[in-house]
Order: structure tokens, then C-alpha cells, then sequence
């Protein structure tokens, strides 16, 4: 009886020891590139993902719908490959909210869905995001704009980040704007 309650008490403080908002593993774990990633991943602090704007275009044109294409650039500032789970965002032109795009997807419990990007340290991907806007006729102004091709794009989003390492997760979001 003792000893089960002992292995049960050992059991409690190796699971608190290894939370990720435990300070266990950052001081037991010391810089060391000859660490492994899942250790790694848990004993450094995560740094937000770094989300820009490359360009915003109109890829196609009809008088029933057109399809906006924003490249977006992700900096992974981290040692650490990091998975971006999704950029979502607010498509506005000339000041008015015109669409809604999503890049990926949220992950829920485990590494359930394949529609998330790998960031590997110190690197940026391009990732494109599309939005299908329709012409209702709501909206004359917007669709004499995109056929003129003189459109001011505003763009702002929230990207969702985590290292999701067998030790840890360590979920994040980060907002961005960009005007163009």
C-alpha cells in the first residue's frame, strides 16, 4: 500500500517536472546542439512566428467572382522547427471587409489532420492563401476596382504556431496587419 503510494507520488512529480510551463527541463537541459529536438523543443523558449505580406493580386477576373491571391511570408525565428497550424485573416479593400481566407488548419489533440506546414529553424516559406470574392452587386465600387486593377488592399490575420513535440506543446498566436 505504501508503495503504491509512493510510485503514485514519483509518478505525479515527473509529470509536473516535464510540463511545459515547468522551468524543470530549460535548466536541466543546457544549450547543446547534440540535444535531442524533442528536449530541445521543450527547454527553449519559443519566439513568435514572424508573419508578412509579399503581395496581394487578383489571379482571376470575371464579372461573377474573382479569386485574390496574397503570398505570404513565415520567418521561423527559432532553433527549433516549429508547425504552423494556420494563418487565418480579414481580406479589406479600400478599407472595407470584403473576405476571409485560411491557411491550414487548427489542430485538435494530436497531430490528427496532415493540412499543417513544418517550419523548419531559421527559415522562411512562402505560403499562397486564396479568396473567392462573388459578385452579389452589393458592391459596385469593389468590382469596378479589381477590373481597373486599382485596388488598396489591407490584410489582418492571426497565425497559430506550436512546437508539438512528444515532451511539450507549445501553442502560440501571433496577429499581423499589412496595407498594400
Amino acid at each position: 500500500m505504501i508503495g503504491a503510494a509512493v510510485g503514485i507520488l514519483i509518478a505525479i512529480t515527473v509529470v509536473v517536472a516535464l510540463l511545459p510551463s515547468s522551468s524543470f527541463l530549460k535548466n536541466f537541459v543546457q544549450e547543446n546542439p547534440q540535444v535531442p529536438g524533442g528536449l530541445k523543443a521543450a527547454s527553449t523558449e519559443i519566439k513568435p512566428v514572424i508573419v508578412t505580406i509579399n503581395k496581394t493580386s487578383v489571379l482571376s477576373f470575371t464579372n461573377k467572382e474573382s479569386i485574390i491571391d496574397t503570398k505570404f511570408d513565415v520567418l521561423n525565428p527559432n532553433g527549433v522547427t516549429v508547425i504552423l497550424e494556420a494563418i487565418t485573416y480579414d481580406l479589406y479593400e479600400n478599407g472595407v471587409l470584403v473576405g476571409h481566407g485560411q491557411i491550414g488548419e487548427r489542430l485538435e489533440g494530436a497531430l490528427e489532420s496532415s493540412n499543417y506546414y513544418t517550419l523548419v529553424e531559421h527559415y522562411t516559406n512562402q505560403l499562397d492563401g486564396k479568396v473567392i470574392l462573388e459578385n452579389t452587386g452589393n458592391n459596385p465600387e469593389l468590382w469596378s476596382a479589381l477590373q481597373k486593377n486599382d485596388t488598396k488592399w489591407s490584410i489582418v490575420g492571426q497565425a497559430f504556431y506550436n512546437t508539438n513535440t512528444v515532451l511539450s506543446g507549445q501553442p502560440g498566436s501571433i496577429g499581423f496587419n499589412s496595407t498594400q
